[in-house]
């Protein structure tokens, strides 16, 4: 016997592995019986369950990592600030017509009538008029 060491452990032998590492069919356990069934697609990422659908740091595959301040929604990194589609989070629409700004749709603005106005065209450049003659030189 070794010091240091319970003679319980040396009986038992090696402890039972943790994590989803060799054993990945666990994740597939937890997809199935969480909250939201169906929505959730879970994979083992540095051995251990990770919902891939929606985390941040691993979205859509592991170790794929959304940038500052965007949402990972469905699997796809996504600027929740100004997509009309994900406005502020993810699967909030605006309505037809408003945009996002912010993450609030119409931000600080009202709608302006549709069709939208389009700003005046600016004018045309002057057409160029062809030389005068000159008239024969004597020489």
């Amino acid at each position: 016997m070794s010091l240091g060491r319970s003679p319980w452990l040396e009986k038992a032998g090696k402890p039972r592995q943790s994590g989803c590492w060799k054993r990945p069919w666990i994740c597939k356990m937890q997809e199935e019986k969480g909250p939201g069934k169906g929505k959730r697609k879970m994979r083992c990422c540095k051995n251990r369950c990770v919902d891939v659908s929606s985390d941040m740091t691993n979205c859509g595959l592991c170790g794929v990592r959304c940038p500052f301040s965007w949402h990972c929604c469905k699997g796809i990194c996504i600027d929740t600030n100004v997509n009309p589609f994900h406005c502020g989070k993810c699967s909030h629409r605006c309505p037809i017509g408003a945009l996002c700004f912010y993450g609030m749709c119409a931000y600080a603005q009202p709608l302006p009538p549709f069709p939208f106005p389009f700003p005046p065209k600016p004018p045309l450049p002057p057409f160029p008029k062809p030389p005068k003659p000159q008239p024969p030189s004597l020489k």
